[in-house]
């Protein structure tokens, strides 16, 4: 997937106003990625949103469901970095933490769900220089991969958080 339309992509599920941020860590490899719902990450969060909120009829109805709900995807950084050398996954990272500031400042979230915690100081970085007052809860989980465990504590952490916050406001 190109830059281009892993950006195109991510933008037609941007939601009016977001209440949920998911934060992961880059432009997705393999063709694999959330929004394609063919990605571990997407059953995981799907998984965690049907035990809250009860059953969807389709992947595509979940994301309506989960754009209409104010949930978005967002990544620390907009390159692919996960097969790159780790000084430089370091850098790009680093080079990620204000556009993300920026992101958030605009979006003024009110849960914020790590998706990955190799990216948490990063990301609170960001979150910290954005100056943002609307994050009523942060939650990191592990990514939902390379064992039963991970994806587990994953949708179990989504869940925890998501029951952080009052959805009647």
């Amino acid at each position: 997937m190109e830059k281009e339309e892993f950006l195109a992509l991510k933008e037609q599920y941007m939601p009016n106003n977001v209440e949920v941020l998911f934060i992961a860590d880059g432009m997705p490899v393999n063709n694999r990625y959330f929004y394609l719902k063919n990605s571990s990450m997407f059953r995981a969060v799907k998984d965690a949103y049907t035990q809250v909120f009860g059953d969807f009829s389709s992947n595509d109805e979940f994301l309506k469901v989960f754009k209409d709900m104010g949930c978005y995807f967002e990544s620390l950084t907009v390159e692919p970095i996960k097969y790159l050398p780790l000084k430089e996954q370091v850098t790009a990272r680093e080079a990620g933490v204000q556009p993300l500031a920026n992101k958030i400042a605009q979006m003024k979230p009110r849960l914020i769900i790590i998706s990955l915690k190799t990216i948490e100081k990063y990301t609170r970085k960001a979150i910290s220089l954005s100056g943002v007052t609307s994050v009523e809860h942060i939650a990191v989980t592990p990514f939902p991969v390379k064992s039963m465990v991970n994806v587990n504590n994953c949708i179990n952490g989504i869940v925890a958080a998501l029951k952080t916050i009052n959805w009647e406001e």
